[in-house]
């Protein structure tokens, strides 16, 4: 079997002979720290001590948050360093198999399975397999539950009775992740044992990485034309407030800045719960209610993947809120093939009188409510952290031809989340256009209260929304 030549660089140098269960490198684009990664699954695999047999059984998970990123990034990242002739693809699976004789006299069988998780049936195949080690690849795109649940994955190939794994762990890199993310937490802040980070330097400084393998002049070509916050992330590797790209993430800085998200105390009447749907796909629920200012309290979130209705049901009753609306999407009109019943029906069943259809407005003018509502006085309870933080990774696709961020945002594990907190923003902005039409100036106080009154005793919101065409005819 060819042998592979590589130096890493320092940085890469120190993570890699680490042993740390679980390991990341955060560093500058361009710094070398996905080649490391990739040449860590033949180094490790032929580390395995060999079975009564021979051969050396390692079996690896390669991880990135969608398909198209696999395939057009990190596989060709992985075939720079093991060509397809090493091994062997089996494409409908996305699964290499690298094997050959070893100098010692031994055979290495290493299988390395390409995962991505653009649906909630993916991450659930991922925690389900047998692994010795996994390598996530930009980890800063993939949720905590992911590198929680391959803790208790890895280390279980080969088997106790094939002798076990000589080591086994997780390693990921990445970008710098925002000081809200999981990642930064975990690393720089809990530090549990047995977890190490490394960070590599700034690619503007006189001790950059791994510019003997990148064209002359490389990051100070990139530097060009870049705004401050640009260059500090992705050229100087500083972690910054919020994710580049993000949807919310800058107004949700702005909102915890003034004091927005706490653990204040409410009444429990008068609460609505907006629903975004999913079936084999994640359900996420927002409760809310209209606060002083009459823009919504945010008290509450859940989500969950792969429950029928009865659990989203029990989940309703199980709050100690009394309901004024449950609002659901204008897909749960559908009804479905098995059953002939739609979810709205469904829900009227179980709760007759409270359920509605909220108010539709296309993908981007309710993402401007939603950022329009979050710019608002609003209030979110410490009780919604971990949606909090599916908002603050909510991003705008890369367009990476065109080397800028699309309009519309990425579809991944915080999708569900993010569209949930939409309906909620499309529901109070309803209130408020309803506030406005009927508000003269010199009772604009004594109008909003009568609005927010009329809110919570119509029939349905659609009722509220009549007349409203467009966000722009605000004034």
């Amino acid at each position: 079997m060819t042998t592979i030549t590589y130096t890493p660089p320092a940085t890469m140098r120190r993570f890699m002979r680490s042993d740390a269960f679980v390991r990341a490198c955060i560093g500058p684009i361009g710094s070398g720290k996905s080649s490391a990664c990739i040449v860590e699954i033949p180094r490790r695999a032929a580390q395995q001590a060999p079975g009564s047999d021979g051969i050396r059984r390692t079996r690896f998970a390669v991880i990135r948050n969608t398909r198209p990123q696999l395939q057009d990034t990190t596989r060709r990242t992985f075939e720079q360093w093991i060509p397809p002739e090493r091994g062997t693809w089996n494409e409908q699976d996305f699964t290499f198999t690298l094997e050959g004789p070893l100098s010692d006299g031994t055979r290495l069988h290493c299988e390395v399975l390409f995962r991505a998780l653009d649906r909630p049936q993916d991450v659930r195949k991922v925690l389900s397999l047998e692994l010795t080690g996994a390598y996530i690849n930009e980890a800063r795109e993939i949720p905590k539950e992911v590198v929680d649940g391959l803790q208790g994955r890895v280390g279980r190939y080969p088997s106790k009775a094939q002798g076990g794994a000589t080591w086994f762990g997780i390693w990921m890199d990445s970008n710098p992740w925002h000081t809200g993310h999981w990642g930064y937490e975990l690393f720089s802040k809990q530090r549990p044992a047995d977890f190490a980070l490394f960070e590599q330097p700034s690619g503007l400084g006189a001790d950059a990485e791994n510019l003997e393998n990148l064209p002359p002049g490389y990051y100070e070509r990139l530097r060009s034309g870049k705004d401050a916050e640009w260059i500090a992330e992705y050229l100087r590797g500083e972690y910054p407030r919020a994710d580049k790209g993000s949807v919310y993430g800058a107004l949700i800085d702005a909102l915890e800045q003034r004091g927005g998200v706490s653990d204040f105390a409410h009444p429990s009447d008068g609460v609505f719960a907006s629903f975004d749907l999913g079936v084999s796909d994640a359900t996420a629920i927002w409760w809310w209610r209209i606060g002083v200012h009459g823009v919504p309290d945010v008290i509450d979130w859940y989500e969950a993947t792969g429950q029928g209705a009865a659990h989203y049901f029990e989940v309703l009753r199980s709050k100690p809120y009394h309901y004024e609306k449950i609002l659901l999407p204008h897909d749960a009109r559908a009804r479905t093939f098995q059953t002939g019943v739609s979810t709205l029906e469904l829900f009227r069943k179980e709760f007759p009188g409270q359920v509605e259809i909220g108010p539709e407005l296309s993908l981007l003018d309710g993402i401007g409510a939603a950022r329009w509502m979050l710019e608002q006085p609003i209030r979110i309870h410490e009780r919604c952290a971990d949606g909090l933080k599916r908002l603050r990774a909510y991003k705008y696709e890369w367009d990476e031809d065109r080397k800028v961020f699309k309009k519309t945002p990425l579809h991944d594990w915080t999708s569900h989340t993010a569209d949930g907190f939409r309906y909620v923003a499309t529901a109070a902005q309803a209130a408020e256009f309803r506030m406005r039409r009927e508000d003269p100036a010199e009772r604009r106080r004594v109008a909003a209260l009568a609005a927010i009154e009329k809110l919570k005793k119509a029939p349905t919101l659609d009722e509220l929304w009549e007349g409203v065409e467009t966000p722009r005819e605000r004034v």
